[in-house]
């Protein structure tokens, strides 16, 4: 058995609320529960002066650093701290790049299996970022493939790279990562999240369905995340628009829940297509309240241009509180979730607008409509099992 676990993260959610962070620290906590030792060297934290325990989960943040955010003081520092560890850690894991810079001094405790935890590719990015035509994030295209070019140098450093979702496989079995990234050193664990975080809670349905001032007769759409440019939410408001002009305004009231740079075009978008009466902002939310909200909706909707890491955190979440998902063509899930999930082309309104009226208002009670191979648990052990099997090729007990 794993006896520690060292993570090697730039973010977590005591940085900021991203669905990337979510998970990873979901995950850490999760593998606390059976490791005797987890460890998660970050950036600085604000609000915090040194290390601190949380959820079970050491926390190192280094002093210097910018806060969730890769630095040279980051590399260096967390090049530093592995260099003063004077017993080895079981396995360590980097979360996307986090650990690049200690994985190139891995001679000093030449035992210890490094894992890297791929959330997508420089080229994902890249082509995510062409495909959107969007100037601004046109302009950080170069900076993408500056960091192509370190991924390529970094990857065989890693004795497994997890990929979290299908696409991510199958990317980084394409050129030009191929060069670089043997296909057996490749591993498809999914991301998962705990069921009972995510049950439906009656009560919050009722009381925030009062609040909105919506009864059980209204379907309620909840788009969870980040309001950023490649959440592509303007699609949802068109949807609401193609509603609102075939007579069903009174029908459907839209929840936008999370904050971002996006949020100041989005709100301008609502007033012009005079959607103030179908579109409520909520706003950032803490992760353990996003429960409430998916609870008081009938359905989830996400519309994102950007598809690199399988199902996101948000239609994950919306599962296990039973919701049916309408989603970006080209998101899929295992062959059980079928009838839960609903891919439709989200740059057409009228489709997006044809699969929401399909949708029926529950007051009922709901159960999760997660598989098994997408809760936490069955992701922890997954790794857990890919830690044991690397200890063992390495002749550590």
């Amino acid at each position: 058995m794993t006896g520690s676990v060292l993570v090697f993260s730039r973010a977590t959610p005591h940085h900021h609320i991203g669905g990337m962070e979510i998970l990873s620290w979901s995950l850490a906590t999760e593998l606390a529960r059976h490791v005797p030792q987890v460890r998660v060297v970050t950036t600085a934290v604000p609000g915090r002066d040194g290390p601190f325990t949380a959820d079970g989960v050491e926390v190192v943040p280094l002093a210097g650093t910018r806060p969730g955010r890769y630095s040279t003081a980051w590399w260096r520092g967390s090049r530093d701290y592995w260099a003063t560890l004077a017993e080895p850690p079981g396995v360590v894991l980097s979360v996307s790049a986090g650990a690049y810079a200690v994985a190139r001094e891995r001679k000093r405790h030449p035992g210890t299996p490094f894992v890297l935890q791929a959330h997508g590719t420089s080229t994902m990015e890249i082509a995510s970022k062409l495909r959107s035509g969007r100037p601004r994030l046109l302009a950080t295209a170069p900076k993408n493939a500056g960091w192509l070019l370190r991924d390529l140098a970094r990857y065989r450093d890693f004795d497994r790279i997890v990929a979290v979702g299908g696409r991510v496989v199958t990317s980084l079995g394409a050129w030009p990562q191929c060069w670089s990234v043997p296909a057996d050193r490749v591993r498809h664990i999914p991301n998962g999240v705990r069921p009972a975080d995510q049950a439906a809670d009656r009560e919050a349905r009722r009381e925030l369905r009062a609040a909105w001032g919506v009864d059980e007769r209204t379907t309620v759409v909840g788009c969870v995340g980040r309001l950023h440019a490649q959440k592509r939410l303007d699609r949802v408001l068109r949807a609401a628009a193609v509603l609102r002009d075939r007579g069903h305004g009174d029908r459907f009231r839209f929840l936008l829940v999370g904050g971002g740079p996006d949020e100041g075009r989005l709100r301008h978008l609502v007033r012009d297509l005079r959607l103030a009466d179908l579109v409520t902002f909520v706003g950032q939310v803490r992760p353990d309240e996003v429960g409430r909200y998916y609870a008081g909706a009938d359905a989830a909707l996400l519309t994102t241009a950007h598809l690199e890491v399988g199902l996101p955190l948000a239609i994950l979440e919306a599962l296990a509180s039973g919701l049916p998902c309408v989603v970006s063509r080209g998101i899929a899930g295992p062959a059980g979730l079928d009838a839960a999930l609903r891919p439709v082309d989200t740059d057409d309104p009228d489709a997006v607008a044809d699969a929401l009226q399909h949708v029926t208002p529950t007051a009922g009670t709901r159960s999760s409509l997660l598989p098994d191979e997408l809760t936490l648990a069955h992701c922890a052990r997954s790794y857990l099992a890919l830690f044991d099997d690397l200890r063992g090729r390495y002749g550590t007990p």
